[in-house]
């Protein structure tokens, strides 16, 4: 082969043809998704206000309380998802908005009910996505972050509950449906 040929067919109409086909599949991929959820994310990360131990589905869990701003709302929401993170092998725990569901634009948006499979105690080796499709490309943004959601007890709660709650009650009668007081902050 010569190397006018090489060059014909390195930069001809057959290679820009292969080229766009291997982008258009590259952009539909998982890794293509949290690429651009990390460089302009539909979410931002929760902040977390609350946190209380529940069951989810019939194992220990959290309810979480919290706000995040939505930055893109042209797009439609997916799905959630946590991972408990170990230090060898990590694994997929349920998560899902428990709060009813609502069409959501831009600005800051408030959730009563993010249910997650892991107890309280475990959520600081927990993170979350949220999936999104902004048009026909597909989003993950990063939305459960321990290092950037405040827990609760950083965001002003007055006390922890025995069975682990956080609250900022300070009152007679704090953690009474929670066993009574574990810890004053």
């Amino acid at each position: 082969m010569t190397k006018e040929r090489v060059k014909r067919l390195a930069f001809g109409w057959p290679a820009c043809v292969l080229s766009i086909m291997w982008l258009s599949l590259f952009v539909q991929t998982d890794m293509a998704a949290r690429i651009q959820g990390w460089v302009w994310p539909v979410v931002s990360p929760i902040t977390v206000t609350n946190v209380e131990p529940v069951t989810v589905n019939r194992t220990p869990g959290s309810r979480i309380t919290g706000y995040a701003d939505i930055e893109r709302g042209q797009c439609d929401y997916i799905d959630v998802s946590f991972e408990l993170q170990g230090s060898d092998k990590s694994v997929n725990v349920t998560a899902f908005f428990a709060s009813p569901a609502k069409i959501r634009g831009e600005g800051t948006q408030k959730w009563q009910a993010l249910m997650v499979g892991v107890p309280p105690s475990n959520l600081d080796s927990t993170r979350g996505e949220v999936r999104h499709e902004c048009g026909i490309f597909p989003v993950v943004s990063p939305f459960f972050v321990p290092d950037e959601s405040i827990i609760p007890d950083e965001v002003g709660a007055t006390a922890q509950c025995k069975d682990g709650a956080y609250t900022t009650s300070t009152g007679p009668g704090t953690c009474s449906g929670h066993g009574g007081v574990r810890e004053w902050i």
